[in-house]
């Protein structure tokens, strides 16, 4: 049966019936006949109605009768599962369906149904959001913008937006410094696969793809945190995801969108030990951005702690699908650049990346010239201010009073893997890009724990009141000044 897991105990109620009605039986078998007296009001017996002086107690009557009742009993009560065989105790991730029809009046519980809703609810409120952004961005601009299409556009035409669009339409094309490796090749295959949808405007297809991939990354980061944290820090979780001050690039045509919805399905998977699941989303997820191999790292820790041994089980080779995905990169880049490392060489030489310790791009940001309230040093405000916020809510996760459980310890983990990965390639700086933590603000979006620790934390509704004005808020300044051709992250 698909939902029964090792260390789980079933409880059958049929067989708990039978085994209380065997019980009985023997209880009225070991117990001598007993005759009842029906008793005159001076005490002297009255004889039966029927004609005789004592009613002999049936056993087996009496039998079937408890049994009844017991299954009766049994119907009423919802199916359980004994957690006892476990030996961290916590409450086991797959509880039991119904053996037997369900009582009327009981409603099923679907959870993925309800994290559609609540992802369409908080997609749509974000759409009106943006939208609002796009109609008041202009004022005090005399210049004509073109009608709502010239607009719309804009969401799909800025700074990395190019790169993806051209690369759907004419594929990895040879250049000086090999710039287009840099941009994984998933999402503008995916706009490729879409274009026709769109009637041939690419750009078009990137934004489609871009915000059916943050409505699925609503759905999976929903039903995660759900599992995990509860319905009502799930709800929270999204909110926060959106509302973040950059959260406007999940809605434009960059691929931030696409990877936390595999990054997040594959998280999803691995907690449900769905190995081959897990690992086929990850390797997707390595062929969107490079931050997908930490997810290999991911899996491995999660099949150890739920197997109990680092003896590898035949489960573990779906693993190895996760590095086959960057492994799909390399030999696009071999083929189309003779080199299967050109994502990375790329990066160092148009975009002045480079390893460094994880601590030195925040330090070099703290210490960045410039005046206070100019565009340099409020970028890396920006920046420093979201390693920031991403620190200190995975630190809450594994210490302190709203730390994970021991079992949820994958994601505290995995959120780190990805802070670290972010600091430890900052940009050199030069005067293109003045700025250590290059574009932080925006990959950011991808630590989604941190987001979901959030989600716990807003339960407090004076702490949630200061996060969604100060995100919204901002996040309105950032996106006007993106309309407007502004350099954000």
């Amino acid at each position: 049966m698909p939902w029964r897991r090792t260390g789980a105990r079933v409880d059958a109620p049929w067989r708990r019936a039978v085994r209380r009605g065997r019980r009985a039986l023997t209880a009225a078998k070991a117990a001598p006949a007993t005759v009842s007296l029906f008793a005159r009001g001076n005490g002297e017996p009255r004889p039966h109605p029927r004609g005789t002086a004592t009613r002999v107690d049936a056993p087996w009557r009496r039998t079937g009768r408890d049994s009844r009742r017991a299954l009766t009993a049994t119907r009423a009560a919802p199916a359980t599962v004994s957690t006892s065989a476990r030996s961290d105790r916590e409450p086991h991730p797959h509880p039991q369906p119904y053996p037997y029809p369900r009582p009327a009046g009981t409603s099923v519980d679907r959870p993925w149904r309800r994290a559609l809703l609540c992802g369409l609810g908080v997609f749509a409120a974000s759409r009106a959001g943006l939208a609002a952004v796009s109609v008041f961005a202009w004022i005090g601009d005399p210049r004509p913008r073109g009608g709502a299409k010239a607009v719309a556009r804009l969401w799909a035409t800025q700074y990395d937006s190019p790169w993806f669009t051209a690369i759907a339409e004419h594929g990895y094309q040879r250049t000086a410094d090999a710039s287009p490796a840099a941009f994984f090749p998933l999402y503008p295959a995916l706009i490729r696969l879409c274009t026709p949808l769109t009637l041939g405007r690419s750009w078009a297809a990137a934004l489609l793809v871009a915000n059916a991939a943050l409505l699925a990354a609503l759905i999976v980061l929903f039903r995660l945190a759900e599992r995990e944290l509860g319905e009502a820090a799930a709800g929270r979780t999204i909110f926060y995801l959106v509302a973040f001050p950059t959260g406007f690039f999940l809605s434009a045509a960059y691929n931030e969108g696409l990877f936390i919805a595999l990054a997040a399905a594959t998280v999803y998977c691995l907690r449900r030990e769905r190995w081959w699941w897990a690992g086929a989303l990850g390797g997707l997820a390595a062929a969107t951005r490079s931050a997908g191999i930490l997810l290999l790292g991911a899996f491995v820790f999660e099949y150890i702690r739920v197997r109990r041994s680092v003896v590898p089980r035949w489960e573990i080779v779906a693993g190895l699908l996760i590095p086959a995905g960057l492994g799909a990169v390399m030999i696009v880049d071999r083929f189309a650049y003779g080199d299967p490392l050109a994502f990375s060489h790329t990066q160092a030489a148009h975009w002045g990346r480079h390893l460094a310790w994880p601590w030195q791009a925040p330090i070099d940001a703290a210490r960045a010239p410039g005046r206070p309230f100019t565009e340099i040093w409020t970028h890396n405000v920006l920046e420093l201010a979201t390693v920031m916020f991403a620190l200190v809510l995975l630190v809450l996760a594994l210490a302190g009073p709203w730390r994970m459980r021991r079992d949820q310890l994958v994601l505290p983990l995995f959120g780190a893997a990805l802070l670290v990965f972010m600091i430890s390639f900052p940009s050199r700086y030069t005067g293109d890009i003045p700025y250590p933590l290059y574009s932080a603000s925006r990959i950011g979006l991808e630590i989604f724990p941190a987001f979901m620790l959030l989600g716990r934390l807003g339960a407090k509704p004076s702490l949630e009141r200061v996060v969604l004005l100060v995100f919204l808020t901002a996040q309105g300044v950032l996106a006007a000044h993106f309309l407007h051709s502004g350099w954000v992250a």
